[in-house]
């Protein structure tokens, strides 16, 4: 063991003692010192001093880098960068969910306002003035605020199945007796399947045999769906698994159950098909968004399905997406709208057209909708558009189309550029396809929904950055979605630079599916 000054290089497996000095983009901690390889650390906390173990060297932009894993804290965060405070989970040494719990939460969102920043600049190489950088919006609760959580099987003692969460840095299945991210009732419900899976003679999957993979629960307006994710199951262990699925439903332990198989050996929580489905089948999520005059003068209520891709925390998402509105409609009407809650002066009626892509079940696109005359949202999940289309019975001026991404331009071509797009891709943000479309065609406004600050500085710079740039970023505001963990979200706000539009059609053409939509 020795200190990084030493003069000779680290090697692979030698421990260090590292005083960690910040974060990278992805959230693992930084020590750096002058003159010295930069060492990225899985786990700890800025602003500890850690013993760590290296792992193998790597380049990264020209540079030498290290990467190690935590051994050991040897002190503690001092109180000038916020202290400490006891983590509250009894499983905080072991599940890799909570990172963070052990940095007062004011502190988590100071970091997350930095991370985002120093991401734009860094990677994106965005020089912003700091006026455009507005203060994170907290998560409405620290803890208990998952409308989702997914939980693994493994192979425990005696064959029988284990279910858990993965440990910190590896695959391996931490077996739980609670978790502070979800709630009472998902957790009776996590007790019951895990004690149904015991009884049910069912083996785990263990990379490459067994049947049991995953379970996802998920809750929302006072129900639970269970979803058991399978590799393919004979007729006699999918009977098996239809029984433990009607006892939950019929013990009220659960609302739904649905039994989804995953041929894929990629260890991910989505089911290819559903084979079985008993009791409830969709939930209804509520987001309490900015009330206004000829605006949302109720709740948005939304359907979803057990494979449904919408955001964890629910209470924060509202915020989210009246973010997103605000933001746009301060762009499309000036400041003002902002101030007044989005209110549109007595007169002016709807703006013209918005577009939303990735659209999902149409949470974005319909938080928009009472502010357009014609909104069209496209999403390459079938079943998503299903709901997205039922989501949208009180708005008729919202269309939703089952579309890949890299149609944009295709759609762009035929029914001419939106006044605002609204984009909230995944995590591996938009591809080249997607941001040539945007350049292209020049919509006048842009909001981005971003789960990554690393993929969302590329596509920024792709789309703002330099000075022959397309569009200027307005607004930029980091919104906490995960609390305990480095992960942020952002809303960015951009407008297209004067003398950069381009001319939209003015006719009006025949919509994908037959149905006429305005240009």
């Amino acid at each position: 063991m020795r200190d990084m000054t030493a003069s000779s290089f680290p090697q692979q497996d030698e421990y260090l003692e590292l005083h960690l000095t910040g974060l990278s983009h992805d959230g693992r901690c930084v020590a750096r010192r002058e003159g010295e390889p930069v060492v990225f650390v899985r786990g700890g906390l800025p602003g500890q001093r850690v013993l760590a173990r290296l792992g193998p060297r790597r380049a990264e932009s020209g540079k030498r880098m290290l990467e190690a894993e935590l051994v050991r804290v040897l002190a503690p965060v001092p109180d000038g960068m916020g202290g400490e405070r006891p983590a509250p989970c009894l499983h905080a040494e072991d599940c890799g969910g909570c990172p963070w719990q052990a940095l007062p939460y004011a502190v988590q969102l100071a970091w997350k306002e930095r991370l985002l920043a120093d991401a734009l600049t860094r990677i994106g190489r965005l020089r912003l003035p700091q006026a455009v950088f507005r203060p994170i919006i907290p998560s409405s609760s620290e803890w208990g605020f998952r409308n989702k959580m997914e939980f693994a099987f493994a192979p425990g003692a005696n064959g029988l199945p284990r279910l858990g969460l993965r440990r910190r840095s590896s695959r391996e299945v931490v077996e739980i007796s609670a978790c502070l991210l979800a709630s009472p009732r998902m957790m009776r419900a996590f007790a019951a399947l895990r004690e149904a899976a015991l009884r049910s003679g069912l083996t785990a999957w263990d990379g490459r045999n067994g049947l049991l993979r995953h379970a996802v629960l998920r809750e929302a307006g006072g129900a639970l769906l269970v979803e058991l994710i399978a590799a393919p199951a004979p007729d006699s262990d999918a009977v098996r698994l239809r029984c433990m699925g009607e006892e939950l439903v019929a013990s009220g332990v659960a609302d739904g159950f649905a039994h989804s198989e995953r041929r894929a050996k990629t260890d991910v929580a989505y089911g290819e098909r559903t084979r079985f489905h008993t009791g409830q089948a969709e939930l209804t999520e509520t987001l309490e968004l900015p009330r206004t005059p000829g605006g949302h003068d109720a709740p948005l209520r939304l359907q979803l399905g057990h494979a449904s891709f919408f955001q964890i925390n629910p209470a924060t998402a509202s915020k989210l997406y009246g973010e997103a509105l605000l933001m746009a409609l301060e762009a499309l009407a000036g400041t003002e709208a902002r101030a007044s809650g989005g209110v549109w002066k007595a007169g002016e009626g709807r703006l013209p057209s918005c577009w939303d892509l990735y659209c999902g079940v149409g949470g974005l696109a319909l938080t928009m909708a009472p502010y357009f005359e014609r909104v069209l949202g496209l999403e390459s999940g079938a079943p998503a558009v299903t709901l997205a289309r039922k989501n949208a019975k009180r708005f008729p001026q919202a269309r939703f189309e089952c579309a890949d991404a890299a149609r944009l331009g295709e759609y762009f071509r035929r029914f001419g550029a939106p006044d605002l797009l609204v984009c909230d891709p995944p995590r591996a943000g938009m591809n080249d396809q997607v941001t040539r479309a945007i350049l292209r065609a020049r919509p006048g406004h842009l909001v981005l929904v971003s789960c990554n600050p690393a993929t969302l500085a590329r596509d920024l710079a792709r789309l703002a950055g330099g000075d022959a740039a397309a569009y200027e970023i307005l607004a930029v505001r980091p919104v906490d979605m995960f609390p305990q963990t480095p992960h942020v979200e952002s809303v960015v706000s951009l407008r297209a630079k004067a003398g950069t539009l381009l001319s939209a059609p003015s006719c009006e053409r025949a919509a994908p599916g037959g149905r006429p939509f305005p240009a």
